[in-house]
């Protein structure tokens, strides 16, 4: 199966060199194939690209508080408590009480969202399963390895 990801020619050439630029398409690739699953089906989602993020956080981060969600979009808090506030309504979050400060509220996913995210990831999930079925062990290994040294060198980017 062939994916037309992105015009190559919207790349930073200045950026990235042909062998570079060469591993971000196979990325992106393998990112559609595998881990977004049917991008379809993100969009039929009647919410806005804010809302999305809030969503992604929570699924990536877990429980946060709102101050933690605004922070990493770069939102004030005001904006932050009336997306919030959305979000609780639609049932995608809910607001519960820290754990280990009663004072503070995090926000959370519902079980609603969290069903979203499974069926949204099930075909991703199925693809990758299908395509780890048709690998030996080796290959699975070497797969494990690239993906290990990436996800090092890109937490070690997060800390530049």
């Amino acid at each position: 199966m062939e994916y037309n990801i992105h015009d190559t020619t919207v790349l930073n050439e200045d950026i990235l060199s042909p062998e570079e630029k060469e591993t971000w398409v196979l990325y992106m690739k393998v990112l559609t194939a595998a881990g977004l699953g049917d991008v379809s089906e993100w969009m039929k989602l009647d919410i806005s690209m804010p809302q999305m993020k809030v969503l992604m956080l929570l699924n990536n981060h877990g429980k946060l508080k709102v101050s933690e969600i605004a922070e990493k979009m770069g939102a004030s808090l005001p904006n932050m408590t009336g997306l919030i506030g959305r979000l609780e309504q639609a049932d995608f979050i809910k607001r519960t009480h820290s754990e280990t400060d009663r004072r503070t509220i995090v926000v959370e996913l519902t079980e609603r969202a969290k069903g979203i995210f499974r069926g949204l990831y099930k075909k991703g999930h199925g693809n990758l399963k299908k395509a780890l079925e048709m690998m030996n062990e080796e290959e699975k290994k070497k797969v494990n390895e690239g993906l290990s040294i990436l996800e090092k060198a890109l937490k070690s980017n997060e800390s530049d």
